[in-house]
């Protein structure tokens, strides 16, 4: 398997470690903000995906542009649905 395929692996896993974590973020009481509060969480938890993934797969191998390229879309994709499914008590 290819680096950016390894890499879309790990951002899926870590997307729905985050989804289900932002359920708890949007949970916090901060009202009108919540959502911000929670994309923000999620951003973060995509930064910090992106670099495990360069520590894991090397960072000579893999640039940010590839990691945010090729598990980003990923990442967000799973980290909604699973944040979704959390707050509708599904898991």
């Amino acid at each position: 398997m290819d680096v950016e395929g390894k890499s879309a692996i790990i951002h899926t896993i870590g997307g729905i470690l985050f989804g289900i974590l932002a359920n708890y973020i949007y949970n916090l009481g901060f009202g009108i903000f919540s959502g911000v509060a929670t994309l923000l969480f999620l951003f973060l938890g995509l930064i910090i995906v992106g670099h495990i993934s360069a520590m894991i797969l090397g960072s000579t191998s893999l640039t940010q542009k590839q990691w945010l390229g090729c598990g980003g879309m990923s990442y967000f994709f799973i980290a909604i649905v699973f944040w979704v499914l959390a707050y509708n008590g599904v898991i």
